[in-house]
């Protein structure tokens, strides 16, 4: 009996086939990374984030001078070969102050909407999943803090304690916080309903752990959203506060100091203010784009 001369090669092909291990389809963050790359703008502002946080680390030892250095010979020399950024009042060279205060604003920034996630994560976490009569009252204490001027709390704070920038987060995350517990809370109430915290709750998992180890977790993509907008928030109040004289004092400096120095010359000496604004708007539109990119990419109802 003749053998067809492919017989053996397509059952070595079958047996291939059958051994083959089916690739595993893209997890929740790998998926979310996948959408998140084909927003160009969401990865442009990205880029444009990074090269900003890149310099305010690297750009004040790009020049040979202190952000503190006078030169009384170069007083409001504009933008030239040696002093990139021109010069203030005082001969300082702009363009190491401009890096030294996105140092400043970053980290205030960063600070206080890590704060407020923090607090209004734990806070929002608690009200939410233990309910009835508790979530009344703390939702009450909410409403108290929201409805408090904020411009009332940062003068008094400003009287109490010494301006800086741990003043300046403490003020913005008394009251900041709240939105965030909002947020958390309406997210709680409708995971707790979920068969996997009920689970959890029949299993005898504390209300701790059900909170922490259940909850967090699947509302961890809104609150990544939520800080990529409180940032940029949290960078504009404090150059607000340092604009009108509540923020950072000289001879230290912000974004928010640079522009109400420049502002004083913007007629004569445009440069002051045209830089340390610029370096405001694009780190606040950047985030704003990330923020939005980021919330498309983290919504599973849009996940293939």
């Amino acid at each position: 009996m003749a053998i067809e001369p492919n017989l053996f090669d397509r059952v070595g092909t079958d047996i291939e086939k059958s051994q083959r291990i089916v690739r595993p389809s893209l997890t929740y963050w790998q998926d979310a990374w996948r959408r998140l790359k084909m927003n160009k703008m969401a990865m442009v502002s990205l880029i444009v984030l990074g090269i900003i946080v890149t310099m305010a680390v690297i750009g004040p030892h790009l020049r040979p001078f202190s952000f503190s250095d006078q030169d009384l010979y170069a007083v409001f020399s504009p933008p030239n070969a040696e002093h990139w950024f021109g010069t203030d009042s005082l001969g300082r060279d702009l363009f190491v102050r401009v890096w030294m205060g996105a140092r400043v604003s970053l980290r205030i920034g960063i600070a206080a909407a890590l704060l407020d996630i923090l607090i209004g994560m734990l806070y929002g976490g608690i009200s939410g999943y233990i309910g009835g009569q508790t979530d009344n009252i703390m939702m009450r204490i909410v409403d108290i803090l929201y409805a408090i001027p904020y411009m009332i709390i940062v003068i008094l704070l400003m009287i109490v304690m010494e301006p800086g920038e741990l003043t300046l987060i403490i003020a913005m995350s008394i009251t900041g916080w709240v939105g965030t517990a909002r947020l958390v809370r309406g997210q709680v109430l409708q995971l707790k309903e979920q068969e996997f915290v009920l689970a959890a709750r029949a299993l005898g998992a504390s209300p701790w752990r059900i909170i922490t180890r259940h909850m967090f977790p699947n509302i961890l993509g809104i609150m990544i959203v939520q800080m990529t907008m409180d940032i940029p928030a949290a960078i504009f109040s404090e150059a607000f506060l340092s604009y009108i004289g509540l923020g950072i004092k000289l001879p230290n400096a912000s974004w928010g100091s640079l522009a109400s120095d420049g502002i004083r010359q913007v007629v004569s000496r445009p440069w002051l203010l045209i830089f340390p604004a610029l370096f405001i708007s694009l780190t606040m539109l950047a985030f704003n784009l990330l923020g939005d990119g980021l919330r498309d990419a983290l919504d599973p109802k849009m996940r293939s």
